[in-house]
Parts: C-alpha cells; sequence; structure tokens
C-alpha cells in the first residue's frame, strides 16, 4: 500500500474545511482567501514549531557541552587529586622511614648502654634520653596517624592482650620523664579487670601514652595517676575505662568542650611554654570512635585534669592463671607512704590479696603503730615503705626499725622512684626494693618472695601451702648459630649485632639485597633478618628469589625471612608478607622484641626440621 504523504494529507484536510474538493476551484474571492489564510496559518505554525526545535537543540547541545566540559574538568581534578594522593602516600611512606631510622639508631644504641655498668647520674642521663626518644617517636605516630586518620588510611587491629600489662607497662615508662620533675606517677589495676580481651593494643597504648605524656607535661608538681577500670560485664563482652588524672594547670571551662578539636591548646603561651603539635587528644578521640566508645575529661584550673576514655572489647580470659590470694593470704602488712593516692591504691591491692593492712602516712605514726602491734601480740609479718617522704624518710624510718632488735627480723621492702643501691639497702637493713609506679604483679610476687625467704620462720610454715611456688626456670636453649642480617645501615647493622650477642648465635652480616642472595646460596640460614630499603635490590626481591629458589629445590627447606624495617605505614606489613615473608617487625627495634621474635622463629625451624 503506497504510504500518503503527511503533507498531502494536511492539504486535503484544509480544502475540506474550506468547503473545496480537488476537482473543482473556488467560485469567489472569499473563499480563496480562506484557503490562502488556512495554508499561511499552517505553514507559520510549522514554522515556528521548528524554530522552537531548532533552537531548543542548540541550547540542548550547549547544555551538553557544558555538562562534557564540567565533566572533563571534574576527571582531570580527579586524576590531579589521586597523583597528590600517591604523592603524598609516597611523602608519608619516605618521611616515616627517614625519621624512624635515626631514632632506630639512638633507642638501640641507648638500649646497649643501658645493659652496661653505670653510675646513678649516667643512669639517669640514658634514661632521659631514652624516655625523650620514645616521646620524640610518640609524636610523630601521632602526626601520620593523623594524616592517615584523615585519609580513612586506618584500620584497627583486633588481637589478644592482657589490659592489666598494657597500662602497667605504660606507667613504669613514662615515670621515667617524670622523675625529672620529682612528680609521683601512680597506677591502679583492681583485680576484677579480665586477664585477656580483643583489641587493638597499639592504638590503646598510643592514646595512653599521649594522655599521661600532656598530663606530665602539664603538671609542676604532685601526681600522675593512671587507672583501670572495669565498668561493666555483658556477657562475654566488657567495657574498660582508662583514666588519667594530674594535679598541672587545669583547663578552662570554656576550652573543655574544644580541646579534643586539631591543633587546640588552651592558648598561645601553653604552647610556647610547653611545645607540642596539638595533635595528642584528637587521636586518641578518632581512635576511641573507631574502637565504639568515647572520651571525657573533668577538670578545675589551677587543681588539675582528669582525662578518660571508654573502649568496649570482647572477653577472652576472664581470670588470671594463679590465685593471687594465695601468695599474702593472712600476712599482717604496714604500708608507710605521704602520698594519699599511693596509700589508697596499695591497701586495695593488699586487701584484694586478702591481707591485713595497716595504712599510716608517716615514720612517727609508724613507730608508734610498731610499738602497737607488739603489745597486742599481732606484730606485722612485714612493712612496706616509702623512701621519699618528709620529715623521716623511707631510709631514716628502717634505720630507727633496725635499731630496736624486738623488730630487727620484720622484712622490709621500700618504694622507690628511683632505684635504690645494694649496699644502701644493706645499710638500712632493707630487704627488697619495688620502684614506682607499683605493678601489682610484680609487687605481689616480691611481697611473697621476700615473705618466703626473711620472714617469720612461724609464719612462713602456717602459711607454706599459701606462698608462691618457686618454679625453676628451665636451661635456655643452645639456638642454631646461623642467622642472616641483611642491612645497609652501618648504625643499625651494629645494634642489631650487638643486641643478638645476648642470645648464643651467629650473625653473618651484608649490606645489600644481592649479597644476601649470594650468602644465603653459600650457606643454609636457620634465619634472616631483611631490611627493605637497600641498595642495588631491595628486601622485597631478595625475598621474592628466596621463595622462588625454595620452589625450584634450588635452596632446601624453607628460611623464615623476617621484615626489620622502618616503613611502618598502613600497608607496609601486608606487602611484605605478600612476598613472602613471614613476620614483621618495624624500627626502632627494642631489644626485647627482637630477641623474642628471633628465639620463636628460630624454635619454629627447629621443630619443623624434627
Amino acid at each position: 500500500m503506497k504510504e500518503v504523504n503527511p503533507l498531502h494529507r494536511r492539504l486535503e484536510k484544509q480544502l475540506k474545511r474550506t468547503g473545496l474538493i480537488r476537482s473543482g476551484l473556488p467560485d469567489d474571492l472569499g473563499k480563496w482567501q480562506d484557503f490562502l489564510h488556512l495554508v499561511d496559518r499552517s505553514y507559520t505554525g510549522t514554522s515556528d514549531a521548528q524554530y522552537l526545535l531548532e533552537r531548543s537543540l542548540e541550547v540542548s547541545s550547549q547544555e551538553m557541552r557544558k555538562l562534557y566540559e564540567d565533566l572533563k574538568a571534574e576527571t582531570e581534578q580527579r586524576i590531579d587529586a589521586l597523583h597528590k594522593s600517591e604523592q603524598k602516600t609516597r611523602f608519608m611512606a619516605n618521611m616515616s622511614h627517614e625519621l624512624r631510622t635515626p631514632i632506630h639508631g639512638i633507642l638501640g644504641s641507648l638500649e646497649i648502654v643501658k645493659g652496661t655498668d653505670l653510675d646513678g647520674r649516667q643512669k639517669l642521663f640514658v634514661d632521659t634520653a631514652y624516655a625523650s626518644c620514645e616521646v620524640m617517636l610518640d609524636i610523630i605516630n601521632n602526626i601520620l596517624d593523623f594524616s592517615k586518620l584523615k585519609a580513612g588510611g586506618i584500620e584497627l587491629e583486633i588481637i589478644e592482650f592482657s589490659p592489666r600489662e598494657l597500662v602497667e607497662s605504660i606507667s613504669g615508662i613514662m615515670s621515667t620523664m617524670a622523675q625529672e620533675k620529682n612528680l609521683e606517677v601512680q597506677c591502679y589495676i583492681p583485680e576484677e579487670i579480665p586477664a585477656r580481651v580483643k583489641g587493638d593494643p597499639a592504638r590503646l597504648r598510643q592514646m595512653l601514652m599521649n594522655l599521661i605524656g600532656n598530663a606530665v607535661k602539664f603538671t609542676e608538681r604532685g601526681e600522675v595517676y593512671t587507672g583501670l577500670d572495669l565498668r561493666e560485664v555483658k556477657g562475654e563482652n566488657a567495657l574498660l575505662r582508662f583514666e588519667v588524672r594530674d594535679t598541672g594547670i587545669g583547663i578552662p571551662q570554656a576550652m573543655q568542650k574544644s580541646i579534643f578539636e586539631s591543633f587546640v591548646q588552651v592558648d598561645a603561651s601553653i604552647n610556647r611554654r610547653y611545645g607540642g603539635t596539638g595533635l595528642g587528644l584528637t587521636i586518641v578521640r578518632e581512635f576511641a570512635e573507631m574502637m565504639g566508645g568515647k572520651v571525657g575529661l573533668a577538670s578545675t584550673p589551677g587543681q588539675g585534669s582528669t582525662f578518660w576514655f571508654e573502649i568496649p572489647v570482647p572477653i577472652v580470659e576472664n581470670s588470671h592463671l594463679d590465685n593471687p590470694h594465695q601468695h599474702l593470704e593472712g600476712y599482717r602488712v604496714m604500708v608507710v607512704d605521704d602520698n594519699e593516692t599511693n596509700r589508697r591504691i596499695l591497701e586495695n591491692y593488699l586487701h584484694a590479696w586478702k591481707a591485713e593492712a595497716v595504712i599510716v602516712s608517716n615514720g612517727h605514726d609508724a613507730l608508734h603503730k610498731l610499738e602497737e602491734s607488739l603489745h597486742s601480740g599481732k606484730p606485722f609479718d612485714i612493712l612496706l615503705l616509702d623512701w621519699f617522704m618528709p620529715q623521716m624518710d623511707g631510709i631514716a624510718l628502717a634505720k630507727a626499725i633496725r635499731s630496736d632488735e624486738r623488730h630487727n627480723q620484720t622484712p622490709i621492702v621500700m618504694l622507690t622512684s628511683y632505684g635504690i643501691s645494694q649496699e644502701k639497702q644493706q645499710q638500712a637493713g632493707v630487704q627488697a626494693a619495688v620502684t614506682k609506679p607499683v605493678r601489682s604483679v610484680t609487687l605481689r610476687d616480691v611481697l611473697a618472695d621476700t615473705l618466703r625467704r626473711h620472714g617469720s620462720p612461724k609464719h612462713n610454715q602456717q602459711n607454706q601451702n599459701q606462698a608462691a611456688p618457686v618454679i625453676a626456670k628451665p636451661a635456655p636453649k643452645e639456638l642454631p648459630p646461623a642467622l642472616l642480617l641483611a642491612e645497609d645501615n652501618p648504625v643499625n647493622s651494629l645494634i642489631a649485632i650487638t643486641m643478638l650477642e645476648k642470645i648464643n648465635i651467629q650473625v653473618d652480616h651484608v649490606t645489600t639485597g644481592k649479597l644476601a642472595l649470594k650468602a644465603i646460596r653459600t650457606r643454609p640460614y636457620k634465619l634472616v633478618l631483611m631490611d627493605i630499603n637497600m641498595p642495588e635490590m631491595d628486601g622485597y626481591t631478595a625475598t621474592r628469589y628466596i621463595r622462588k629458589w625454595e620452589k625450584e629445590g634450588i635452596l632446601k627447606g624453607r628460611t623464615p625471612v623476617i621484615a626489620m624495617t622502618a616503613n611502618a605505614l598502613k600497608g607496609d606489613k601486608e606487602k611484605c608478607m605478600s612476598v613472602g615473608m613471614d613476620d614483621y617487625l618495624p624500627k626502632p627495634v627494642k631489644q626485647d622484641e627482637l630477641l623474642a621474635m628471633v628465639e620463636h622463629w628460630l624454635e619454629e625451624t627447629t621443630m619443623a626440621a624434627s
């Protein structure tokens, strides 16, 4: 069927409306005029529609062109931002490496020096330098972590750890800084705290270090207290509250709401006087929120501040392996300390261990209580004396006690912030000393051991089943004398080799990845410590070759490779594992961590070979 032209249909319709037919012509001028008017109007309408269509297409084309240009510009900006982000990431990685490497050299050297014979003044300076380096490392970590937090580049690690050991170890580290100001550093963890939980101990350590570091920095006199509290237990989960309290300058009420914001300090004079980046509290807040917790503070200007954060954690082990009550139950202990917080902490510990605690605040009251104990027929089993007290210090009190033959056999344990020499202990008649801040387990063990060795024979006989068992430590195993260290930095290699001298192992040292491959081809090694950034061939490439040769049978068995590197940003550990490394040790490396990891992998290798 032939298609009808649309124009033809339109003309037919117009003819019909004017009363005309195709075969006939109009018989008057009016009909012609009507017909032509309709045709003209139809044409005009079509032209207007066409014009509107053309304009619409033109406008749409312009809009599409603008949209394209905008999309192109946005894409270019995104690509440019991505490049800049990659550059920033590389810069942060390089900065981390370049800063950590010299700090590793300093910390490692100081740790080795600490193991040598030093007099009291030398030890004080070495400890101060070591603590200062750790503060410097924390500042670097804060800057790097703040950058990663803003970029969303931090992921929490969920592993098992002991919250008690975490808090007590941090308080011990920070006490070195506090010694310079003669501040009391106290730590209290109640017995009901779960033995082991799951979480990110590295981040928690950093959070506590930030809070304790601030407390020490902004406190000129008085004390810094660190506490851990169990807020609630719901099923297999616990809510832990970490608290740091000081007697420092305090924070005005108007500043308390913004103190957790980035780069905020109370005022410019604070920054000039105390220094700091203003990032520590921000990172504490960010980490706490990432862990599903919260932060808070209470502060009074001129009196001090209390900062806290609460973190929910899954409980792994709810009770400790041994029962601390068995060690000191039934013993009568007198505590002499002028600091109220210390007295409260020690009293809580002794009550938790089922010991009978008598608490006094000075030497004169202590001598009076000793006299009372004899008249009542309830002598003390052991005395716990603080060294630094007004009027009569612990040494003077110990000598006064020893001058009375009735108390000559009562064992004395001294609490000190600076340590006490064996010679001074013997002169004062002191059997043992505990360094503050006091770790509960350490104090309990020292008290139990002192009672076992120096306590009343009668009481020891009654409590021999309650005393802490003495377990002979097995002789250290002779480890395979074959370890390869690949490290190009001469300072780092010297430190690592010196640290490894603590165990019975021979260390071969090379400075490049190529030399590491050459060495491992010429002699079998039980373990390889591999730096990452080395000339000629980096640690990644060298490790890939080692794993390739093992698959091809060129090397027999599998040799554990541990990355020992200053690359400590997100993804560095995963990259090391992806190329075939077995473990990862970020610099600066501490001696205990290095030796523990080396011994672990050497034992794994020995077991695999047997």
